[in-house]
């Protein structure tokens, strides 16, 4: 723990105390003589780009407490171990003001925090800095570089080290010089140098930074877009507004009674259903081109007619028959047969084909004729000296459907559709309001008053910070060292440099460290 330096009253105090107030209070007057002047000048636009950095700002405000708060005796010991400082504890021990988003509120003192772990030759600090929805952090590099002003610092990306290696043929090794002055500066033992160490508790002198706070007036509640503001008790401002949110209707259901959902407007629901009706064909005409209709089949009409053909007979002369005369009578003779349709041609039969023909008793004497006698083909009727056969005659047409149908196989089809509507209604604690629904839900709020830049709120007042900076001891652990050498004769040594302190593709071929080290930035 540090030694805090009692504080005394002093006329020096006193007249330094008024000095800053005089000065705070000119610099006021001129950021609101400003601010009028430039009020149509955009000066909105300004102040954005400001609470816009504020989160940023104060992380770094976070970031240099902790660089000035873990010193030496403050850091962590082991590898993996981790030292915290939180913001509250910032707060109690003075060591930042109050901390505050963009909006004038609080951040979490409880959440926000600086921690420093220690790593194998580092240490990371970390940065958590936690404003209601707005969380962020950052990571920081420290250790004890050749550029640092105070016991750690920050690393600094542009700069990194080169480890000289050294190797050595032939010769032989002379004997040790005398040792070296102490000195802090860090050396490295060799093959070429011999080192010795010691610890030495030490005191040194850091600037602390002490902050008081006087009241400088109250604090005022902002205005919040959409609230109205409804009092201000001890700091703590109380607001509340009206919201109305909308809703769309129920959704349709996607069938109804057998129809289908086509489309939704607002609260009615549009549906529809395709109808199909059928019917038979057009009936077949009862006649076509001389055939008579004989049966109907679906869109086929099946046509018959009765035919006959003739032809010649075949005459054949027999010659020398007697002529006869009277008594003579008339018989049948089966000559063959034919095939007979009946039934439109829907039946076939064989009939046989009979010739008529003449018998006379008596003979006429003293005339001997040349009569000719007549024959058919098979199938045909004779009639004197010709032969006929009957027979039918079929044909197919086909029909079409009334009009509006479509033939469908073996049927006419008409396809239409039907139509219906229904309605629904709004969600639950929702009304409708003309072609929507509706509900209304009062918000409240509180948020904290805000005093103006860099003062703290505190009960609803706006304090205002009065610092002064003293010089603290503390005391320490220093490492002193000393060195002595020897020198290397007879032989050759090969000088390399290589970024890491541990290249094994050095070392492997027999190099060794030298304990030099430079920088390769900024060459």
């Amino acid at each position: 723990m540090y030694e805090e330096e009692e504080r005394r009253f002093s006329w020096t105090h006193l007249f330094i105390k008024i000095i800053i107030v005089v000065i705070f209070i000119l610099f006021t007057v001129w950021l609101l003589s400003l601010a009028t002047k430039n009020a149509t000048r955009g000066m909105s636009n300004s102040l954005d780009v400001l609470t816009d950095n504020i989160f940023s700002q104060n992380v770094e405000r976070m970031k240099d407490v902790g660089k000035s708060y873990f010193t030496t005796e403050r850091l962590p010991k082991k590898v993996g171990e981790t030292k915290k400082l939180s913001l509250a504890r910032m707060y109690d021990e003075d060591l930042i003001l109050e901390i505050k988003d963009k909006n004038g509120n609080a951040c979490s003192a409880k959440n926000s925090y600086v921690s420093v772990e220690k790593m194998d030759t580092e240490y990371q600090m970390k940065v958590y800095l936690e404003c209601g929805e707005e969380k962020q952090f950052i990571r920081v590099i420290m250790g004890c570089y050749n550029y640092c002003n105070t016991d750690i610092c920050e690393k600094k990306d542009d700069v990194s080290l080169e480890y000289e290696y050294s190797r050595t043929t032939g010769g032989s090794w002379a004997g040790w010089g005398n040792w070296s002055n102490w000195s802090t500066n860090s050396v490295s033992k060799t093959d070429s140098r011999d080192v010795e160490t010691k610890v030495v508790r030490e005191n040194y002198t850091y600037d602390k930074t002490n902050t008081s706070s006087v009241v400088a007036g109250n604090a005022t509640c902002p205005s919040v877009d959409g609230y109205t503001l409804t009092g201000n008790s001890n700091g703590v401002c109380s607001y509340t507004k009206v919201v109305t949110s909308t809703a769309s209707p129920v959704s349709c259901a996607s069938t109804y009674n057998g129809y289908s959902l086509v489309s939704q407007s607002g609260f009615t629901c549009n549906y529809s259903k395709g109808t199909t009706s059928t019917t038979s064909p057009v009936s077949c005409a009862s006649t076509s081109d001389g055939y008579s209709l004989v049966s109907q089949n679906g869109f086929t009409c099946n046509y018959s007619k009765r035919t006959t053909s003739t032809i010649a007979a075949t005459a054949s002369n027999t010659g020398g028959d007697p002529i006869y005369g009277e008594d003579c009578y008339n018989y049948n003779v089966a000559v063959g047969t034919k095939i007979v349709s009946s039934c439109r041609g829907c039946a076939k039969e064989v009939q046989t084909v009979y010739e008529t023909r003449r018998h006379c008793d008596t003979v006429v004497t003293g005339y001997t004729p040349v009569v000719t006698n007549y024959s058919c083909p098979s199938n045909y009727t004779r009639n004197g000296s010709t032969c006929s056969i009957s027979g039918t005659a079929t044909k197919t047409t086909t029909v079409g459907c009334p009009s509006g149908y479509t033939q469908s196989g073996n049927s006419c089809v008409m396809s239409g559709t039907e139509t219906t509507t229904t309605t629904t209604s709004c969600p639950s604690n929702y009304t409708k309001r003309n072609n929507t629904c509706a509900k209304d839900t009062t918000y409240t709020k509180t948020q904290s008053a805000v005093c103006p830049a860099n003062q703290q709120l505190k009960n609803g007042k706006c304090y205002k910070a009065e610092t002064k900076v003293e010089k603290v001891t503390g005391v320490k652990d220093v490492t002193y060292y000393r060195y002595r050498t020897r020198d290397y004769t007879g032989g050759s040594v090969d000088y390399k440099w290589s970024t890491s302190n541990n290249d094994t593709s050095l070392t492997s071929a027999g190099y060794k460290l030298t304990g030099k080290t430079r920088n390769n930035g900024g060459k």
